[in-house]
């Protein structure tokens, strides 16, 4: 019969780190590096320390040390002003976080976790998983990416919003377009606002002015559900305005421009270096910056049959039933929970 000692043991997990020393003085470990990159997704040092639960003051010290002991910057913070504060790595900043990214992943120091959810950025979902993540792994791969993954069993939930214009539909249409009607159960999300992104003082009305003012788009990746809906709406406004081209790469100032989460199109604009881009309402008004709905979307969850048997894929499943995610929505703008969240719809 197991001892009671043997049954604490075998729960028992290692877990090697990385450590970046300099000099003999450690500069990043897993802490501070998880720090830096949160500052590279939310554009916020605040934000980056609240998402990891550990004090503003805390993290400001840690990096004003590996500050002083490098003689170089590794936070470049822009205060208030009309634009709003914020924050982003500098070259030394991202130079580090790469180089401890890559000895992780050669070092396979990180262990694999139980399971994966792939799929299109959504800060909502970053808080729902936000007690999972020691166990689940959150990959933002853009909708298509997401469900290539479950396709290739690289991930047991897909998070997507992929609008069939054909139908009116999202989601659903595109299980038999994949052929995954055996393999996967399509769940109810929530629903969220998606729109066009702008500078305030670009004053757009309608997507019209993007082509008509010959406004700098920022685009995102292919494989993002906004990217294929906004290729869709900038070809039907094209069509509208009578131009016999109709390939937005050729009509689009810049829509070759591409970046991975709304969070990037939103820096890209705060920074000058755009005036408008597709995404969610509530990275619009995160950033400061205007905001043109075009619809509200469906973001819902494909989950492989064989993973429904992983505690951690339940426990995120019981998780969107829950009165945190009514809650955490309320906290966020352009969000609303349907009353079959949770719920089996295919």
């Amino acid at each position: 019969m197991e001892t009671e000692l043997r049954k604490k043991l075998r729960e028992i997990k290692v877990r090697k780190d990385v450590m970046l020393l300099y000099r003999g003085r450690v500069i990043l470990d897993a802490r501070l590096a998880k720090i830096l990159e949160e500052v590279e997704r939310r554009g916020s040092l605040l934000a980056a320390a609240r998402s990891q639960g550990i004090s503003y003051s805390w993290v400001w010290s840690k990096i004003n040390r590996v500050e002083e002991l490098l003689g170089e910057k590794l936070i470049s913070v822009r205060r208030g002003g009309s634009k709003g504060g914020g924050a982003v790595l500098t070259d030394v900043g991202k130079e580090l976080l790469n180089l401890y990214m890559e000895n992780l992943t050669e070092g396979r120091m990180e262990p694999r976790k139980e399971s994966t959810l792939a799929g299109g950025y959504d800060p909502l979902l970053e808080k729902v998983v936000e007690t999972l993540r020691d166990r689940m792994d959150l990959t933002w791969s853009g909708s298509l990416g997401g469900i290539a993954k479950l396709i290739t069993g690289e991930a047991d939930v897909a998070a997507v919003h992929l609008y069939d214009p054909e139908s009116g539909d999202f989601n659903k249409p595109f299980i038999d377009r994949f052929w995954l009607s055996n393999s996967v159960t399509l769940i109810r999300g929530y629903d969220r606002e998606v729109g066009v992104m702008f500078r305030k003082d670009v004053g757009l009305e309608c997507v019209y002015d993007i082509i008509e003012k010959g406004l700098r788009y920022i685009n995102l990746s292919p494989g993002s559900a906004t990217r294929l809906l906004a290729d869709r709406i900038l070809i039907m406004e094209m069509r509208r305005m009578g131009l016999e081209e109709t390939d937005p790469s050729k009509s689009v100032k810049g829509y070759d421009v591409q970046v991975r989460t709304h969070i990037g199109v939103a820096k890209k604009i705060v920074k000058g270096e755009a005036d408008v881009g597709f995404g969610i309402r509530e990275v619009a008004e995160s950033f400061g910056l205007g905001f043109l709905r075009i619809m509200w979307e469906s973001y819902d969850f494909v989950v492989r049959k064989e993973s429904f048997k992983k505690p951690s894929i339940r426990e995120f499943l019981d998780k969107l039933k829950s009165e945190d995610v009514s809650r955490s929505a309320s906290e966020l703008r352009g969000y609303r929970i349907p009353d079959n969240v949770g719920e089996v719809i295919s």
